[in-house]
């Protein structure tokens, strides 16, 4: 599979790490985690690496276009003008 050779013994701990906590999930369950928050750490890491003060990851891009039109004060009846092709697989 293209880009699997990318993914060494680091990025195999990293995926242990939150397997074993049995937390998968972004927010909550702080006690069972055992200090394990991988996604708060890629997001400093991000924006570090970006020079940002701040970084969100996501599952979807449709989720990154929601949160961009958000912190950009896009709200109900506003006009957001698109291409006529936003996604293409």
């Amino acid at each position: 599979m293209p880009g699997i050779e990318f993914f060494g013994e680091e990025e195999r701990k990293e995926v242990l790490d939150v397997l074993d906590t049995g937390v998968l999930f972004r927010y909550n369950h702080d006690a069972e985690r055992q200090g394990h928050w991988k996604a708060l750490e890629f997001e400093k890491s991000v924006a570090d690496f970006v020079g940002a003060k701040y970084a969100h990851s996501v599952s979807s891009g449709s989720t990154a276009v929601a949160c961009a039109l958000a912190a950009c004060g896009v709200g109900y009846n506003d006009e957001v003008i698109v291409p006529p092709f936003t996604y293409i697989a």
